[in-house]
């Protein structure tokens, strides 16, 4: 019912090189045809339905959203030929959803492929993989497929990452975040627009919708239960900004578009760096009360951050200031650009790429419990919180036996734990149900048998074996912060995060220009904050402190340009003299914006009052 894969783009280059790998794998040719109502209302709900032609045999197929962005909820039946049976969802999950449906369902796209897949065996796993070619279809319009599927089969989720790391460093892949049924949804939605209008204004309409079709991912808002602990929010958060990060990064290396249609922009690596912000914010913000990943990955981030930030700053700075400078009379300049590494090159760089499936592998194996501590949000550490070597941290260096963890036990615990532990993780081997049979009964009675096989268990009830030890339980003592809730941990820290903003002074020099940007670093990092706030259960409403934040953000922002500005024009003084003008004129509005940003810093509250 559940299905763990990841998802991987394969580059023109590495094609033919898979190809031979797989040379002896066995082939599928793959059609299917999916299917919504003609508003979407299953793409809207995260579900996708199909019917799939694979070989000579035909099978419905219908995913819902899993418990993370690597796993989904797969409902599949084989059928007698091209009929949808909806019936086959009464008593399931997916009843609710399609009851709801106020519109008959129709075809949207379909997929067309041609598979080569063969199982892979690690010491913590079986993984299908599987390598697609071919076409995404809707109407007239056509999106190319070439990318390799790395699926869990049974065992430990740290072996789709095993094997993916390695294809990553010797294929030059490309993370994509993105189903077929999430690129099939926006294709059929770009032919549905173009088919609105008359035939004279296609060319223009499908113009439009190509470019929003490849448009830059921008942050969503985040939406965390209250219930959650702070290692299953900072999950929560990481999956939302990886996706963020991802797919921007996905359209800068041009995976469906290289050699065809040129789609990266500026914007891809404004987008792709909010997304990296958004993720370090949230790692400060829940430092001390969840799990985060390891130093290196934090490090990592830090270090990619500045790489696509090289990029773009020098630009953004000469946008938002030479129309000023230009209108208050500076003579003109040829300004030299950036001429390093491409967003595109540094997009595709398995290195990149590595980063990006190491955060999904933290997400899928952090435990879901947060780290005991005397007090979770007491004092903010600056060191990251290193997972202890049983909670599924990962050496990609290496594949690991599970078993090995168990090397502490002594005889007699091991026996016990034999006859009476539950495994960590649970995987159904074979996906695949029967329209026919019933989906629990079967795997019920062979669970039970096979454990009655070893005396413990029988199918009329529970046998305590004579040997058991004596057994005592350790009582569960819940931490502070689980006591006190989602809420209340995030309103402890945003509130230690505004007593360090409005008292930034006490302790830094105002003539020390360092010191302003590192203050706007500060409050950009408390207006995120404040958006993972926003996005939890019954959060109180601060519009009133998120208005003057935002104020104060933008006066820092804009002295922070001026200041990037008149560095770079200071530095070109020896090349063009003429930029002495600029160098007077912005350090007469750095002035005055130092004024306005001591101003807006006042108008913020000593305490956020949360009601």
């Amino acid at each position: 019912m559940s299905e763990q894969e990841l998802k991987l783009h394969v580059p023109q280059h590495s094609r033919h090189k898979i190809q031979k790998y797989l040379g002896k794998a066995d082939k599928i040719s793959l059609r299917a045809m999916y299917f919504d109502t003609s508003d979407r209302q299953l793409a809207k709900a995260k579900v996708a339905i199909r019917l799939r032609q694979e070989g000579d045999e035909w099978v419905q197929t219908l995913k819902m959203a899993g418990a993370n962005s690597l796993s989904r909820i797969e409902m599949n039946h084989r059928r007698q030929g091209p009929v949808l049976d909806l019936s086959l969802y009464a008593g399931t999950a997916a009843e609710t959803i399609l009851a709801k449906l106020t519109k008959p369902l129709e075809l949207r796209y379909e997929t067309d492929v041609l598979r080569l897949y063969k199982i892979q065996r690690t010491r913590t796993g079986r993984v299908e993989i599987a390598y697609d070619t071919g076409f995404i279809r809707a109407g007239r319009l056509e999106l190319p497929l070439n990318e390799v599927e790395f699926e869990l089969k049974s065992g430990d989720v740290q072996a789709i990452f095993d094997i993916g790391l390695r294809w990553i460093k010797q294929y030059d892949l490309i993370l994509d975040t993105r189903t077929k049924s999430h690129r099939g949804d926006a294709l059929a939605s770009m032919m549905a627009k173009i088919n609105e209008v008359d035939d004279e204004f296609k060319p223009h309409v499908e113009s439009q919708e190509t470019a929003r079709f490849w448009a830059e991912r921008k942050a969503r808002p985040y939406a965390l239960e209250k219930h959650l602990n702070s290692t299953q929010a900072l999950c929560r958060l990481t999956e939302e900004c990886i996706e963020q990060i991802a797919m921007n990064a996905a359209y800068l290396a041009e995976v469906d578009t290289a050699g065809v249609l040129s789609v990266a922009s500026p914007e891809h690596v404004h987008q792709l760096r909010i997304g990296m912000r958004r993720l370090a914010s949230n790692w400060r913000l829940f430092n001390g009360a969840a799990h985060l990943p390891d130093l290196a990955l934090q490090t990592q981030l830090k270090q990619f951050l500045a790489q696509f930030g090289a990029t773009r700053d020098t630009d953004v700075m000469l946008e938002s200031i030479m129309p000023s400078l230009q209108k208050a009379g500076m003579p003109n300049i040829e300004i030299d650009h950036y001429q390093g590494r491409s967003a595109t090159d540094m997009a595709r760089d398995s290195r990149f790429q590595v980063f990006l499936v190491k955060l999904l592998a933290w997400v899928a194996t952090t435990p879901l419990t947060d780290p005991i501590t005397e007090d979770n949000m007491g004092k903010e550490s600056n060191q990251p919180i290193s997972n202890p070597p049983e909670s599924g941290t990962i050496d990609f260096g290496k594949e690991v036996n599970t078993t090995e963890n168990d090397t502490n036990l002594n005889a007699h615990e091991t026996d016990a734990a034999t006859k009476f532990a539950l495994p960590s993780h649970t995987t159904i081997a074979d996906n695949s149900v029967d329209s026919s049979t019933n989906t629990n009964a079967p795997a019920t009675t062979e669970a039970l048998s096979s454990i009655s096989d070893q005396g413990i268990i029988t199918t009329t009830g529970l046998e305590v074996a004579t040997d058991m030890p004596a057994m005592s339980i350790i009582p569960l003592i819940p931490s502070k912060q689980a006591q006190q809730g989602l809420r209340k941990t995030l309103e402890k820290r945003l509130n230690k995060w505004n007593k360090a903003i409005i008292s930034h002074w006490k302790h830094n020099d105002r003539k020390n220009i360092e010191a302003y940007h590192d203050l706007r670093k500060r409050i950009k990092r408390m207006r995120y904050g404040l958006n993972v706030y926003e996005g939890v259960e019954g959060h109180a409403n601060l519009n009133a402190y998120v208005k003057r934040l935002a104020h104060a953000q933008e006066v820092f922002g804009a002295l922070n340009d001026h200041a990037t500005a008149l560095n770079y024009f200071t530095s070109i003084t020896d090349k063009h003299p003429e930029a002495w003008f600029a160098v007077g004129w912005l350090s007469a509005q750095l002035t005055d914006l130092k004024r306005e940003a001591d101003v807006a810093l006042k108008r913020l509250p000593k305490k956020i009052i949360f009601d």
